[in-house]
Order: structure tokens, then C-alpha cells, then sequence
């Protein structure tokens, strides 16, 4: 079966407070204690799943969770082992009549089912109680307690809704209402991710990567672009949760800008594929994505341009700006606001349209690779290298061309694709160290210069040029190159 459920972190300062909507009085108060079992090379973990046994109240249930294409649904089964005077052994023979689990077990351990033994056990306090909401009925479960192994151990305090009965879109409104009072934050992460990572001694998971999107030519439109909205969400949740927690790595970071540029792009650049308004979330995510530009460039001009800069003073000014963007990142990405748009993003990507559409895939993505070539060729005939803007508008229809190009092209059978990429990937190199340049230069003409750091700017200065007219070529080598699109 699945279960479908969010689980978010609470700030410090509110948790009594959510304590208290929960009402202990009107709940169940349950004490959870688990042991959770892997082998030595975590064989489960690496492939989503987590095995464990748990005591409830007082009885035993063995449970198999394993991970979906979407951070709201996970596999689960459940077995009830029975009331036991003492720890039950590892038994995988409950499973010889469920294929499903089987074969979840089999893709994970291969042949080595015989090496599962305990990594390391939960103790939670569990305030549980069902709610009605709308159509649905939704468990609200307020876990209190700690992941432990033998040599150390992490506290617990998180909230989770899980949905049994009802909508998924209920579920979603529901959390939001919960958001909004009590400031909570969406958490992807698992107590058996806290568990494996106590064990490695580590504090975050390695940064999750990009997975390359695909179409499906035989669905709709609309659902191709569910399923892209779906894909990048799995990319960035994970990310966003580490920065959020303050455990980030710069990868992580890096990783979650990535998708929140494709998300962006695929909500701007293929609003046509759907009736469902993305405008909104387009233009959100924009702005969401400047503040990790901003402290992208800080951050490349710090590297690349330490060595050059004279004057204390605007080296000093820069680690202030860098400071300050990070602080301010962690704020953003844990918001209010922005855990709204995770929630209607993750509804988005799970629901369907209720219209029929009257061209399939292809007329779609051909009508979307036409306009994107039209608005290029227009923003090269209107380039000049004295105007920064049309050089800026050009370099923006090449970063989106860059990104759709792979995706449409997809439902193409030409030879010399690989050719039109090449081409068009020069291109976009070009205008990548174009806009770093321009960031950086029109960042030092915005601070007080002592006169020994004009020789830095004169440098970009001048690199931006050279940069600037390659942009032009490149850009024009693609548009001749390309002929398989009429």
C-alpha cells in the first residue's frame, strides 16, 4: 500500500504552542520505540527503503517503507507480530506471499538478505489524533524523542500529517493551514536518514542530483508537464530540507538553485501545455532563485577576484554581502511563503487536467521550440554590444533554449541532433561567462571604489567585451546550424 503523508520541522519558539492545538486531552499518546535493520553497507538505504521492527504500545509490527517517485507517497507494509515478552528476530519468511515486498527486497540486498542486522533504534513519544477536514481524514502525529546508535544520538521533535482517508489536496490545504499559524517547515528527511547518517557520523546526506527529465509521447501535454514539475521536485526538496536545517553543503545549494532555475524555466516556458494558471508560480520562483544568483556571484567574485582587490575596505564589504545572503537564504527557504509554493507545487504535479486537450506532444513541443527560436533570432538582430539590456535579453532566450533544447527535442529522430547541441552549448557557454562578468562589474561600480581596485574593474570590464562578442558568434553559428526544425 501507500502512505501518504508531509512531515515538517517545528521552530522552538512554537512548540508548545502546536502541543496544544493537538490537544493532548483529545488524543492518543503513544510510546514508539523501533529497531532499524540494514547491512553493513546499507544496501536499504542507498536504494530508498528502510526495514524496521517497532514496539507500539505493546505490540510488535514489522514494517518494509520504501521510496516513490514523489516525496508525498512512500510504499509501506505493515505486519502485525503480536503481543511478545521479548524482541522478536528478524524474520523476512512473512514475506514469501507478498511479491510487491519481495521484490522491493531483492532489488535492494541481491543475495545478501542474510547480512541485514541492527544499525540503530528510534525512542519516541507519539501525540496522535485524527481530524476531519473537508473531505478527508487526516492523522496528525507529533513524534517527540531520539535516533540513537551505540556511540551517539539525534533528538526528534517534528509534526507529520499522513492522509487516511480522503484527497491528497485536502491533505495539501490542510498542512498549509498548519504552516501559517505555527511557522512549520517542510522536512523530506526520514528518522532512518537521521539514523544512517548518526552511523556514518555524518551531519546531511550527500546533495541530491538532477535525474534527466523524459516525455512520454503517448500522454497529454499536460500531464508531461506534471511529470517534469514532479521530477524537479525531487531534485529540489531534498536540497531546500538540508538548507533549511542549516546543514548544507555548498553542493547542496548550488543543487537547489539548479532546480529551482528548471522549475522556472518549465512552468514559464511551457505555460501553453496546460489550462492551470503557472504564471503565478513562475514568477515566484524567480524571485526566489535571485537571492541564490546573488549569492552565487558574491561568492565567484570573492574566488576570482581576491587577489585583485586592493582597498580592505571592498574585500571587507564583499564577506558582509556574502554573510548576509546566506543568513537571508536560510530565512527564504523555509518561509511561510515558499513552503506554500513546495505544497501547491507537489498538488500540481499530482493532479490531472480535467479537459481533454486537441493536439497531442508533439504539436505542443514543436509550437514551443518554434517561438523559443523566434524570440532568439529576434534578440540577435537587436543585440548590440554598446547595449547591455539587449545583450542581457539575448543571454536570457539562451539560457531557456539551452535548457528546453534536450527535453523537446526528444520526440525528434535526427542524426545530427548531437551537432545542434554542440553548437548550441558554445553558445551558452559564451553567455554564461558573459553574465558572471556583468554581475561582477556592475557590482564593483556599485561600491565605493578605493582607486587601486579600478584596475580589477578594468579587467572585467575588458573580459566582458571578448565575452560579449562571442556571445554574438556563438549565438549566430547555432541559428544557422539548426535546419531540422521547419
Amino acid at each position: 500500500m501507500l502512505e501518504v503523508e508531509l512531515k515538517f520541522q517545528i521552530s522552538e519558539a512554537r512548540r508548545n504552542a502546536i502541543l496544544k492545538a493537538i490537544d493532548p486531552k483529545k488524543s492518543e499518546i503513544i510510546h514508539l520505540q523501533a529497531k532499524y535493520y540494514d547491512t553493513p553497507d546499507r544496501q536499504l538505504s542507498q536504494q530508498g527503503a528502510a526495514l524496521r521492527q517497532r514496539l507500539e504500545g505493546t505490540r510488535w509490527i514489522q514494517t518494509l517503507k520504501a521510496a516513490t517517485k514523489n516525496h508525498l507517497e512512500r510504499f509501506e507494509d505493515n505486519i502485525d507480530l503480536g503481543e511478545r515478552s521479548e524482541t522478536p528476530s528478524l524474520d523476512l519468511k512473512i514475506y514469501e506471499n507478498k511479491p510487491e515486498v519481495l521484490a522491493i527486497l531483492k532489488n535492494a540486498l541481491g543475495d545478501k538478505i542474510q547480512d541485514l542486522q541492527l544499525q540503530f533504534e528510534t525512542d519516541i513519544q507519539r501525540t496522535t489524533r485524527v481530524i476531519t477536514f473537508e473531505d478527508a481524514e487526516i492523522e496528525i502525529s507529533l513524534d517527540i524523542g531520539e535516533v540513537r546508535t551505540e556511540t551517539a544520538k539525534q533528538d526528534i521533535h517534528e509534526v507529520e500529517f499522513e492522509l487516511k482517508s480522503g484527497s491528497i489536496q485536502s491533505l495539501l490545504a490542510f498542512s498549509f493551514e498548519w504552516v501559517k499559524k505555527y511557522q512549520l517547515w517542510l522536512d523530506v528527511r526520514s528518522k532512518a536518514e537521521f539514523g544512517n547518517l548518526l552511523l556514518l557520523g555524518h551531519k546531511v546526506s550527500s546533495a541530491t542530483l538532477a535525474k534527466e527529465p523524459h516525455l512520454n509521447k503517448k500522454d497529454t501535454a499536460d500531464k508531461n508537464l506534471r511529470g517534469l514539475i514532479a521530477n524537479q521536485l525531487q531534485h529540489l526538496l531534498p536540497n531546500i530540507a538540508a538548507i533549511s536545517a542549516q546543514v548544507a553543503e555548498p553542493e547542496h545549494i548550488l543543487q537547489a538553485q539548479t532546480a529551482l532555475h528548471h522549475l522556472h524555466l518549465t512552468l514559464s516556458l511551457f505555460k501553453d501545455w496546460t489550462d492551470s494558471k503557472t504564471e503565478k508560480w513562475a514568477h515566484q520562483l524567480s524571485a526566489f532563485e535571485s537571492h541564490f544568483k546573488n549569492l552565487q556571484h558574491f561568492e565567484h567574485m570573492q574566488r576570482t577576484l581576491g587577489a585583485l582587490l586592493q582597498n580592505p575596505k571592498t574585500a571587507e564589504s564583499l564577506d558582509k554581502d556574502i554573510l548576509y545572503a546566506n543568513e537571508k537564504l536560510i530565512n527564504l527557504v523555509k518561509s511561510t511563503q515558499n513552503v506554500q509554493h513546495y505544497l501547491e507545487l507537489l498538488m500540481f504535479s499530482l493532479g490531472q487536467s480535467e479537459k481533454s486537450q486537441a493536439h497531442d506532444l508533439k504539436w505542443f513541443a514543436q509550437n514551443t521550440l518554434q517561438h523559443q527560436y523566434k524570440q532568439l533570432q529576434e534578440s540577435l538582430n537587436g543585440a548590440d554590444l554598446s547595449d547591455l539590456e539587449s545583450l542581457e535579453a539575448l543571454a536570457q532566450h539562451l539560457n531557456e533554449l539551452k535548457f528546453s533544447f534536450p527535453i523537446l527535442t526528444q520526440i525528434y529522430d535526427v542524426k545530427n541532433l548531437q551537432k545542434y547541441g554542440k553548437s548550441l552549448n558554445d553558445a551558452q557557454q559564451a553567455c554564461e561567462q558573459y553574465q558572471v562578468l556583468a554581475s561582477s562589474s556592475s557590482y564593483l561600480q556599485q561600491t565605493d571604489l578605493d582607486a587601486s581596485d579600478w584596475f580589477a574593474l578594468g579587467w572585467l570590464t575588458a573580459k566582458q567585451e571578448v565575452y560579449a562578442e562571442k556571445l554574438l558568434e556563438a549565438t549566430e553559428q547555432f541559428l544557422v546550424s539548426r535546419k531540422f526544425l521547419k
